[in-house]
């Protein structure tokens, strides 16, 4: 059965607040009761309420004398997000949400209606909390600021509550590349991170560009595409391993950088798989091969690899303004359990590297602990960056680290 726009966003709220449940999953499911004029709705009310959570329930809580059930706080975050920072008349702003309530929890839709009125007669809040203003829970909001200074983190968060442009990693000439957009109508940057980087407006349909049956171009954030360039590989025909390598972009950047080389793609989730190995088949990935392995435990001999690539699992804090709902899916314990476990990748694969090659760390997360606090007493650690988000790139953090650091580092 059909439902409205409005009702399936509820719904999907609740799941990721509630449950935990990524955003993208919950509204691939929700997709199909939603009727398609409706989808792009959808997507607009759940990401933009993800992105402005905190301000938006400092807004409407002013005006609720106890704390909402679940179903009405998605529905007062739904409402006040439309007032707020949509073109929806205000009338059709709080009537279309009250209505979808309804179909919910009856009893809560007068409650929802009175709040949602009261709102719309009122200018927002004048000042708000430094984490509310931030868009952070206050656990996030108070360790960035310990570690990068207050006024570093409301710039920085200024790019977390846009939605980012798409980035990809053109495989053919860039220019030329570029230049057949610019004859289809469709503005394109380059990315100042990557020799490959281009940089395209917001919502631009992947597949509709030239050369994607073809394998001319990756979709990956320019951040991402650092570290992979800051890889090195004294043997141009060596062996590099890949870890925690899907989807496979940046397992597809390194065969193009390293054409002789023999690349091993490592995947531990079976799921995965799949998309990877058609991802890198697409991308004509030819010198790589795709393996299931656990990246604690390599099934590799010691000192028998050039170079590794490890993307370590992580809370993923640096790409927030992509996927908004990782606010409400980790919490502090989570990224101290997150940084043990990436220490232990790290040294695994310090393990089966050569004495004279290089690994190169990544994750897709600023917290110092996810961050240099993994690398934290090695002699070996070179180009150690972090990205903060920025308009044209995620927060992302790398390092490379030689061999011999090994003997300073211990699995803790």
């Amino acid at each position: 059965m059909n439902q409205g726009g409005r009702k399936a966003a509820i719904e999907c709220l609740r799941s990721v607040f509630q449950h935990s449940v990524k955003a993208d999953a919950v509204l691939e499911k929700s997709l199909q009761y939603v009727q398609p004029r409706e989808r792009g709705l959808l997507y607009e009310l759940v990401y933009g309420v993800l992105r402005r959570r905190y301000s938006l329930e400092a807004d409407f809580s002013r005006f609720c004398k106890s704390k909402p059930d679940d179903i009405s706080e998605a529905a007062l975050l739904l409402g006040t997000y439309q007032l707020r920072h949509m073109r929806v008349p205000s009338h059709a702003a709080v009537s279309e949400t009250v209505a979808a309530v309804k179909q919910l929890s009856p009893k809560a839709a007068g409650f929802v209606n009175a709040i949602l009125r009261r709102v719309a007669d009122s200018e927002p809040p004048a000042k708000l909390k430094p984490n509310q203003r931030a868009e952070l829970p206050k656990w996030i909001y108070a360790r960035w600021r310990d570690a990068f200074g207050g006024d570093a983190v409301q710039s920085f968060c200024g790019a977390l509550k846009q939605p980012p442009p798409l980035c990809v990693a053109v495989f053919v000439e860039r220019d030329e590349w570029m230049a057949q957009l610019r004859e289809m109508g469709i503005q394109s940057e380059t990315g100042e991170l990557s020799p490959y980087a281009v940089l395209l407006p917001v919502g631009t349909p992947v597949t509709s560009l030239p050369g994607f049956d073809d394998g001319n171009f990756t979709v990956m954030d320019q951040a991402a595409q650092a570290a992979v360039m800051s890889l090195d590989l004294v043997n141009p025909s060596g062996l590099i391993i890949d870890l925690c390598a899907a989807p496979g972009g940046k397992t597809a950047l390194l065969s193009h950088r390293f054409p002789d080389a023999q690349i091993i793609a490592v995947e531990l989730n079976g799921r995965r798989m799949p998309r990877l190995s058609e991802n890198l088949g697409r991308l004509k990935c030819s010198n790589v091969s795709v393996i299931q392995a656990d990246a604690l435990t390599l099934p590799l001999a010691d000192c028998s690899v050039d170079a590794v690539l490890l993307d370590a699992p992580c809370s993923a804090s640096g790409i927030l303004r992509r996927h908004p709902d990782g606010k409400f899916l980790h919490d502090a314990d989570d990224v101290e359990a997150l940084s043990r476990m990436q220490r232990k990748m790290v040294c695994e694969s310090l393990r089966v590297l050569k004495s004279s090659a290089d690994l190169t760390y990544a994750v897709c997360s600023i917290h110092p602990e996810e961050n240099e606090q993994v690398v934290d007493g090695m002699s070996g650690v070179s180009g150690m960056k972090r990205l903060f988000p920025a308009t044209h790139n995620d927060g992302f953090f790398h390092a490379c680290i030689e061999k011999r650091s090994i003997e300073n580092y211990e699995r803790r």
